[in-house]
């Protein structure tokens, strides 16, 4: 009986915090759009997805502040989808530590299939939130990254 009266107080606890709130809500999109998405790929490798071009090559750096993430993080997730066929990165000659990125044809035709795929979800989504309601996310969302 203790335990479980414990339990219960941690998780009111925690639902009052706004980082576990973003924590719930971040999961919940990504599960989200995880459905809607074509198999195999993530959140984050649709947005890769569209920023890069099959024709004109983007920087890794550039990839990385647009998503707001680390290099590091971003090397990962552009090595398994240069496996998948997605992209292809380019070492510049004359500058051995700039790389680019291009996506593939397949990487093109997934990129329309990603971009059908999340506006479908994104319809959904606006039909049952409201606009104040997604504007003020994003000034929320807005205001707390002005505090890094």
């Amino acid at each position: 009986m203790q335990v479980s009266k414990k339990k219960n107080e941690d998780a009111f606890a925690l639902k009052g915090l706004i980082c576990f709130n973003f924590y719930r809500g971040w999961r919940g999109i990504s599960e989200y759009y995880r459905k809607s998405l074509p198999p195999g790929i993530s959140p984050q490798q649709s947005y890769i997805l569209e920023i890069c071009d099959i024709d004109n090559g983007v920087q890794v750096s550039y990839i990385a502040n647009i998503l707001e993430i680390d290099i590091s993080a971003i090397s990962g997730m552009l090595r398994r989808m240069e496996v998948s066929g997605l992209i292809r990165r380019e070492i510049q000659s004359d500058n051995r530590r700039q790389i680019l990125v291009y996506l593939t044809k397949d990487g093109e035709i997934m990129k329309s299939k990603v971009m059908e795929a999340m506006l479908k979800a994104d319809v959904v989504l606006r039909a049952s939130i409201s606009q104040s309601m997604i504007d003020s996310l994003i000034e929320t969302v807005n205001r707390i990254r002005k505090l890094e």
